[in-house]
């Protein structure tokens, strides 16, 4: 325990399932990359997780199928030739995918972080607000652009 919050220090050793296709995920990995604040419970966490993988995967699907059609039971036995040459272990393609889940998955974290009880000297309008919020979707969505090698176009109202 951590002796000014209350809070543990340790990561979640939880491995999200996800479909027999695409990779599991490490909650662990998560809270670290994306600096998610500790007051959240794996709970929650887990199931943000689950519903970053559900719009991904849905995103995906006809990839997915392609893939299927062409004898491939999951994203790790597509060869480097279509996902890309693994980078430290891990393709592109699998890169990608965490990045559109894991953008997705802290979005929506965001609604939840101003119920969570907390000094008011240690409220962040950062962790909270609607512009980080779509900037974190934005990201997702590119993540899933950048999967498929589709060119990026965004667009912004002046």
């Amino acid at each position: 325990m951590s002796s000014f919050s209350g809070h543990t220090a340790e990561l979640a050793t939880v491995t999200v399932t996800n479909e027999p296709f695409w990779p599991d995920l490490s909650l662990a990995e998560f809270q670290k990359i994306y600096r998610l604040p500790r007051e959240y419970t794996d709970e929650l966490l887990i199931n943000q997780l689950k519903l970053g993988m559900a719009w991904a995967n849905k995103q995906l699907i006809d990839w997915k199928n392609e893939q299927i059609a062409a004898g491939y039971s999951s994203l790790a036995s597509v060869p480097e030739d279509i996902q890309g040459c693994a980078l430290g272990g891990e393709t592109p393609a699998v890169l990608h995918y965490k990045r559109a889940v894991s953008n997705y998955a802290k979005a929506y974290l965001l609604q939840h972080y101003a119920t969570i009880n907390r000094r008011e000297a240690a409220h962040n309008e950062a962790k909270e607000s609607t512009e980080t919020r779509d900037t974190l979707l934005t990201n997702a969505e590119d993540a899933i652009s950048d999967f498929l090698g589709n060119n990026r176009v965004d667009v912004e109202l002046i």
